[in-house]
């Protein structure tokens, strides 16, 4: 049977999984649940940490942590390295796109994270704060990275890593509009993450998963 990837039906934290296992060409169901069935399954204890995305490989197993599920997915499509410092430079790429977006995941979910109490002059400032000052000092240092890379992927890898189906998405969602305080051409000075994101969403296993699931408007 294959793997049950479970997710609410929008992009967030799973879409580096789908896109990873449609280029790796591993066999997955995409599972999109409602909040209500969230709210459910949160109940029932059926999912660790009572987060998603969730993956249930089977035989009562079930697999929490959107970084492991990517990682563990990448393995299975031939898209994570067996040499262990190769591997090692795709996890701390993967841990810089975790400190990269932690102030944007903090002010938009505060409550999760204690600062419930938050108020919207605060979170404007802390949005400001991000926009002009953290979040470009992330881009300079993955703009370095992409200038040392022979293969246009962000740790030289022949094929795409996880750790570039972890940071397109979210680099696209960033400057979507969905961020208030964040400026929709915040990337405009960045021309290796623009080159990125265009080679990521241009390979034919990526084309044609969002000919097939267009992401919801």
């Amino acid at each position: 049977a294959p793997l049950k990837l479970i997710y609410f039906d929008i992009p967030g934290k799973a879409e580096a999984i789908r896109l990873c296992a449609s280029v790796g060409k591993v066999d997955f169901e995409d599972v999109r649940i409602s909040r209500e069935r969230f709210a459910e399954m949160k109940e029932q204890g059926a999912l660790p940490y009572g987060q998603v995305p969730a993956l249930d490989v089977g035989a009562g197993r079930m697999l929490a942590q959107s970084s492991a599920i990517l990682r563990y997915v990448a393995t299975l499509g031939g898209l994570h390295p067996s040499d262990p410092l190769e591997a090692a430079r795709i996890d701390s790429i993967m841990s810089e796109e975790e400190d990269f977006f932690s102030g944007i995941t903090i002010s938009r979910y505060s409550a999760r994270f204690g600062y419930g109490h938050m108020s919207e002059e605060f979170r404007a400032e802390v949005r400001k704060n991000l926009n002009d000052e953290i979040l470009p000092k992330h881009l300079r240092f993955l703009e370095g990275l992409l200038a040392d890379s022979k293969t246009g992927w962000l740790a030289g890898t022949e094929k795409p890593s996880a750790a570039d189906f972890v940071f397109v998405p979210r680099l696209r969602w960033l400057v979507s509009g969905a961020n208030d305080g964040i400026d929709g051409n915040l990337l405009d000075g960045y021309p290796k993450i623009k080159e990125l994101i265009a080679k990521l969403m241009a390979l034919p296993a990526v084309v044609e998963w969002y000919a097939k699931n267009p992401p919801p408007q």
